[in-house]
């Protein structure tokens, strides 16, 4: 049966013809199931982009009318923050009875995903502006964000974590305190619209603001030598805590703007043989479980990552369905106290007494 353009409308036969499978398996794929072979799935992608299957249609041939598919797209699922968000977000999807489909952006290509959102009722995604890809696939209608940029972003209060930490350094006693950064450069301090033009990444330009707007609260200087940039992997923050202990007066403590930066800070200080806390504090960002585990466990500031999946997944739903729905407010985050931070000593390891 034509549409109202004239076009035959496509249903879900069409696609199982061209892909030769069963309706039952183009369905499948549909819903993010996990029944079906690679090889069969890619096919079935295939047909669905040749044909031009769309949403609309999805949606007339689902029972309930409605799509229940939400898709995740993240360029680094291996990492412990995007995993600790996806967790959440698949726990809301099993309680709402919607399926969730999660991507990993790797590469140029970018066929299969743009596939997959059209027939998405939602797509989730995390770290948006961390790779050059997201332009290139063709979103569904709605978008929810965590970390970057979209019509409905959900935001962590990243400014008011950081002073948190300085906060804690500073009433131990900490005045030289060392920051490393998740920007991988130092942006040019100017116009502040400029700056936040530069680095999409708002938590990592807001916990450098956090760390220096800390410092002269206290009165304190800005010491420039004092900051390092990494990409919020544990070896750049390993590299940067090198940069900084080399210092011929290094700090006594490190502010780290993500927990796995913090542990590779932590294992360059003893590799060089410093002890945490004697002879160096660390504080870390996000609160991961790895954070816990550490040796010494890891003082760090908590963002709520599995909440923030739960809500953007609840948020996706609330729009999909039609309902009225507000952004929440910023999330809280909260100082989690353990063992690598402690006053400072009067001097440093090498250093002359």
């Amino acid at each position: 049966m034509p549409d109202k353009a004239g076009s035959p409308v496509l249903t879900l036969h069409d696609v199982a013809v061209r892909a030769g499978v069963s309706p039952m398996t183009v369905s499948n794929v549909i819903n993010g199931k996990n029944v079906v072979r690679p090889v069969t799935r890619q096919r079935v992608l295939e047909a669905i982009a040749e044909t031009g299957y769309r949403v609309n249609a999805t949606a007339r041939s689902l029972a309930g009318g409605r799509n229940r598919l939400i898709s995740v797209f993240t360029p680094q699922l291996n990492r412990p923050y995007a995993s600790e968000v996806v967790q959440g977000a698949a726990q809301a999807a099993d309680r709402l009875n919607y399926d969730l489909v999660v991507m990993m952006l790797v590469g140029a290509s970018t066929s299969d995903f743009s596939t997959m959102t059209r027939l998405s009722a939602g797509a989730l995604l995390i770290q948006p502006s961390r790779e050059g890809q997201w332009g290139n696939i063709e979103l569904p209608a709605h978008v929810v964000s965590v970390d970057g940029p979209s019509a409905h972003p959900l935001t962590v209060d990243n400014y008011g974590g950081a002073r948190l930490a300085m906060q804690h350094l500073l009433a131990l006693g900490h005045t030289e305190i060392g920051f490393i950064s998740g920007l991988e450069a130092e942006p040019e301090v100017g116009d502040a619209a400029a700056y936040k033009e530069t680095f999409e990444r708002n938590d990592a330009h807001e916990r450098l603001r956090g760390y220096r707007e800390g410092l002269l609260a206290a009165g304190l200087p800005l010491q420039s030598e004092y900051v390092q940039h990494g990409d919020f992997t544990k070896l750049s923050g390993a590299r940067a805590a090198e940069q900084l202990l080399q210092l011929s007066r290094p700090p006594t403590a490190l502010f780290v703007s993500g927990d796995a930066m913090a542990l590779g800070a932590i294992h360059t200080a003893q590799d060089r043989g410093w002890q945490v806390p004697r002879d160096l504090s660390v504080v870390g960002f996000d609160n991961l479980p790895l954070s816990a585990a550490a040796r010494p466990a890891l003082t760090t500031v908590s963002q709520p990552l599995h909440r923030i999946g739960e809500q953007a997944v609840q948020l996706l739903v609330g729009l999909a369905e039609g309902q009225e729905t507000a952004l929440p407010p910023p999330f809280l985050t909260e100082l989690i106290l353990r063992e690598s931070t402690a006053a400072p000593r009067i001097s440093w390891p090498g250093a002359d007494l």
